[in-house]
């Protein structure tokens, strides 16, 4: 994949405030920057920008934002799952992109460094790595 395609980031947002909400989104922001990072791709995590313009408690705007990121997602080369759990909005773009047929990869954060490695069954041995980074480390 060229520098030019997408890498869908896929973390948590949702929490019991909107204090933790935003730190959600930036924790988003900050993983969207690891990823650019470490696999020279342009990765996107909508979840870092779309709750200052749509509001999830309005269904109408809530829609909205879940359309955009599916449509993000199935332009995407492949997603990263990034955080310490799975949500079940988290769930729904995994599902999502088994169905389409994405790569799905994982970013593991220790104190002496980042992993990203791919999570999916039906990893072919000679598969072409996304981006310009060999990223299993």
């Amino acid at each position: 994949m060229d520098k030019n395609g997408f890498v869908y980031v896929c973390s948590p947002l949702s929490a019991a405030s909107i204090d933790g909400i935003r730190k959600n989104m930036q924790k988003a922001a900050y993983y969207s920057s690891i990823v650019n990072m470490k696999l020279g791709c342009r990765a996107i995590a909508p979840h870092s920008f779309l709750p200052d313009y749509l509001d999830d408690n309005i269904p109408e705007e809530r829609k909205a934002a879940i359309q955009i990121g599916l449509y993000l997602l199935q332009m995407s080369k492949a997603i990263v799952v990034c955080g310490g759990e799975v949500t079940e909005g988290m769930k729904g773009e995994i599902e999502k992109a088994k169905e389409w047929g994405i790569p799905i990869y994982s970013l593991i954060e220790h104190q002496s460094y980042i992993s990203i490695f791919r999570i999916d069954e039906g990893v072919k041995e000679n598969e072409k790595q996304i981006c310009k980074a060999n990223i299993s480390e």
